[in-house]
């Protein structure tokens, strides 16, 4: 299975990575992981070890041991630093960090050319973004590895979308990514069940109408030609005529950076979780998240 929590994705604590480690400790601990995929590599995972002030084996162990829910693995990195976690060298150091994960840009002309090979991109692209390139290296490798493949059976034949709100391809558009992968999963028949591919007011069908692309359009195309995501981002750009309209992009991607649920959502979200709604989490983008690594958590521990 290919760990599709991207690097930009985070939950309460703000923490970019993190989110991504925890998943793939788990997913190589349960044996489903690709094995192309490193639990712990020697880049960002161990540069968020490192920002953090954690000890790999200490807490390499500790998440193998216990296949924690990502919410209790945040609450035990707090624990290990006490109230000089909160404190403002601290949250400095994750504000620099952040910033570094979003600018990061490939150079090594070895990984560009292993990344560019797997994604299927020319050699003249001309995109070295680490971030872009990174989802579309894991994209495309689910697209040809599982996709088709019987991995699913470890999930409890279902499997929750992990590719989050926040990651977008080269086109820029937030929320985009996600909207392909749910409407693939449901055309094979493995979406899991409490997660549509298309709803009357969500942000799928929002995304398409910043892009003014017709709804049914999009259900039909990737629905009748299973597209990569690369080969889906081509057949947006020619309904657009192939210019997008970047003021509107640019409004719809601040949007949903900063996006609030309301207390009503909050309240349905927290209790899902188990969790009592103090108003502490606000964040749209926190919260879907932390629901969707939380049912992805439970298939795979119950399917283990």
């Amino acid at each position: 299975m290919i760990p599709l929590i991207s690097s930009l994705n985070y939950g309460p604590l703000g923490v970019c990575q993190l989110p991504r480690t925890w998943w793939k400790v788990l997913l190589r601990t349960t044996d489903i992981m690709d094995k192309e995929y490193p639990e712990y590599s020697g880049g960002l995972d161990r540069m968020v070890f490192e920002v953090l002030d954690l000890d790999k084996d200490t807490t390499l162990g500790w998440l193998r041991d216990n296949l924690p829910t990502y919410l209790e693995f945040e609450a035990w990195v707090v624990a290990q630093k006490g109230d000089a976690f909160f404190a403002f060298e601290q949250q400095d150091a994750i504000i620099r960090w952040n910033a570094s994960v979003r600018a990061r840009r490939h150079t090594n002309p070895t990984k560009i050319e292993e990344t560019y090979t797997d994604i299927g991109l020319s050699k003249d692209a001309g995109i070295d973004s680490a971030p872009i390139l990174n989802s579309l290296q894991d994209w495309q490798l689910f697209y040809k590895r599982d996709l088709n493949s019987d991995y699913t059976s470890k999930l409890g034949n279902q499997v929750v979308p992990l590719v989050g709100t926040l990651d977008y391809g080269p086109l820029g558009v937030r929320q985009l990514p996600r909207t392909w992968y749910k409407i693939l999963l449901k055309a094979k028949g493995i979406l899991h069940a409490d997660y549509p591919d298309m709803t009357g007011s969500g942000l799928d069908p929002r995304v398409l109408k910043v892009l003014d692309i017709d709804i049914d359009e999009t259900l039909s195309h990737i629905r009748k030609n299973l597209p990569s995501y690369l080969e889906f981002e081509g057949w947006i750009l020619e309904q657009c005529g192939g210019t997008l309209p970047a003021k509107a992009v640019d409004e719809w991607n601040d949007y949903l950076c900063n996006r609030i649920h309301p207390e009503g959502k909050q309240a349905d979200i927290t209790n899902t979780l188990g969790r009592d709604n103090d108003g502490s989490i606000t964040s749209a983008v926190v919260l879907n998240n932390i629901e969707d690594w939380h049912f992805a958590h439970q298939d795979l521990i119950n399917n283990r």
